[in-house]
């Protein structure tokens, strides 16, 4: 099968002269489409789902440095990106070349030998992906980041992000585009799984529902169980306007591919369409409501205001917000506890529907699962000895049984954290330090970074200094000097170089902090360096 390649610039000379400077055919590549702007572009990725883009850096209304971030925040490895530059927008190389360009080229330099070159080295690393895909289709491991993806979602979904400045914050350390006019949420549920493969089964269902979905609409796919999951639906205006039909049509196609490969059925139930990202609870919330309705026959529904009846409107899971935040920002197993045996009370005492204790017991659950550590392996442990396990939540006949169901979980993560929560502190601070680690380039801020993992500023910052032996930024700091001193031994950057890579704002701050870490210069270490080597 053919490379596809999309060619983008607002110049038509270059648009020309790159569609004309090879033989694509000879090279096993087919020119799908080709744009005068970012917006263009954009759309004929989602046309085309093309494997290699060949874009100018800047273009009009969306330049190709957007549309390459969106893109990797959107649609994984592929496809890849080989820039067009002029001399003056180096700074912009460096942005692109940090979301994986795979080469930048000079447009006064450029010649066919140096496209070439470059295309060659694109289409060597396709063929890598592709081989990977072909070892294991559909069956990929989380990326590093995408825990921290479904965390943000899950507390956007459950109204826990408190301030539109903590959910823009949020939304940038991500890299998340949610830049589009209209949203929908569809909430899906996986049926007939096998459970002796259940965790091989849920996230190749779940990349093949992603990578089905992303040929026709952008959308970020969210974990919450081994059963279900959320698709945020990102829409253009156009979009919008027609987005029952398309996103019908979108979902009858991935429902249809899941059973083929899989053997498995998909239920779908889409929420109100929402113009607000930071409101996107309410499309989950009333795509939650839907699931009570949903069948294997009819797998795909769309919320109805006129339709949709709830026998008690009184009961609200927001008024707990700040007592769940609290909770399990601190993992406070006491406090958890209580907040959840406070949940239970109040959905009896207010007689509330069944289906909204389903909706309270379910998203509690999603909290659980997705902001405490190895918050799945608890979960299952509490409910070990059902026969359904945590899931016989979705069989409740009535609201008292929700309720039962939510002082249960209480009661054994209260048990379960008691017991291992210093070990689940260290964790946590465990996993800070190694995103500090895999983030040295970056300028890592204290209030950023506690966003980005759930909690306060103040409280990660004595949670650190508790667990981690230092301070968040003497921690940061040395990693950064210890990072410098393994490329000063290397031999193979200058020093300007590893002050650049490693996010110092010159050369001079950083030969400042190291000297101050290691009480010498990095030239007076490198001296030693290289009198131990002799």
């Amino acid at each position: 099968m053919a490379i596809k390649l999309i060619i983008a610039d607002d110049e038509p000379l270059v648009l020309v002269g790159l569609q004309s400077m090879l033989n694509y055919d000879e090279l096993g590549i087919k020119i799908v489409s080709v744009a005068r702007n970012g917006k263009q572009l954009e759309e004929a990725i989602n046309t085309y789902n093309p494997d290699l883009v060949i874009t100018d850096i800047k273009m009009p209304i969306k330049s190709g440095l957007e549309v390459l971030k969106h893109c990797r925040s959107t649609r994984g490895k592929l496809p890849l990106f080989i820039m067009l530059t002029s001399f003056e927008e180096f700074a912009f190389v460096k942005e692109a070349l940090k979301y994986q360009a795979v080469d930048y080229l000079v447009k006064l330099e450029l010649t066919e030998k140096s496209l070439k070159t470059s295309i060659t080295k694109a289409l060597s690393i396709i063929q890598e992906i592709q081989a990977a895909e072909d070892k294991t289709p559909y069956l990929v491991e989380k990326s590093s980041m995408q825990p921290f993806l479904d965390k943000f979602f899950v507390r956007l979904f459950n109204g826990l992000i408190e301030t539109r400045e903590n959910f823009t914050l949020q939304k940038e350390e991500l890299g998340i585009d949610l830049n589009y006019p209209a949203f929908l949420v569809c909430y899906c549920e996986i049926t007939e799984s096998r459970d002796d493969k259940l965790v091989n089964l849920y996230y190749s269902t779940t990349q093949m529902i992603k990578e089905t979905i992303r040929c026709y609409l952008a959308c970020h796919i969210t974990s919450l169980d081994m059963h279900h999951l959320a698709i945020t639906f990102c829409l253009t205006k156009e979009q919008a306007l027609h987005a029952a039909t398309i996103i019908s049509q979108v979902l009858e196609k991935t429902v249809q591919v899941i059973y083929n490969y899989f053997s498995v059925k998909l239920v779908c139930c889409v929420g109100t369409k929402v113009e607000d990202a930071f409101s996107l609870s309410d499309s989950f919330f009333a795509a939650r409501q839907l699931m009570e309705q949903a069948t294997a026959d009819h797998p795909i529904l769309f919320y109805d205001r006129q339709i949709i009846q709830t026998q008690n409107q009184t009961f609200n899971l927001a008024d707990f917000r700040e007592q769940l935040t609290k909770a399990f920002e601190e993992l406070d197993a006491l406090a958890l506890k209580k907040v959840l045996n406070d949940v239970a009370n109040s959905l009896e005492t207010q007689e509330a529907s069944r289906l909204q204790g389903i909706e309270a017991a379910s998203n509690i659950l999603y909290m659980a699962i997705t902001l405490l550590p190895d918050g799945q392996q608890l979960v299952e442990q509490v409910f070990q000895d059902e026969q359904l396990g945590y899931r016989k939540i979705y069989k409740m006949n009535n609201v008292n049984q929700c309720a039962v169901w939510l002082r249960t979980l209480g009661n054994g993560l209260e048990e379960l954290l008691l017991t291992r929560r210093q070990d689940y502190r260290a964790k946590v601070i465990a996993n800070i330090q190694q995103y500090i680690k895999d983030n040295l380039g970056r300028k890592l801020q204290l209030g950023e970074v506690a966003l980005l993992f759930g909690f306060s500023q103040n409280y990660l910052s004595s949670l650190f200094s508790k667990y981690g032996g230092c301070s968040f930024v003497e921690y940061t700091t040395n990693a950064k000097i210890q990072a410098a001193k393994d490329m000063m031994a290397s031999g193979d950057y200058k020093m300007y170089e590893i002050s650049d890579k490693l996010g110092f704002e010159n050369a001079f701050y950083f030969s400042k902090v190291f000297k101050k870490v290691e009480g010498k210069s990095p030239r007076e270490y490198l001296h030693q360096l290289s009198r131990k080597r002799n």
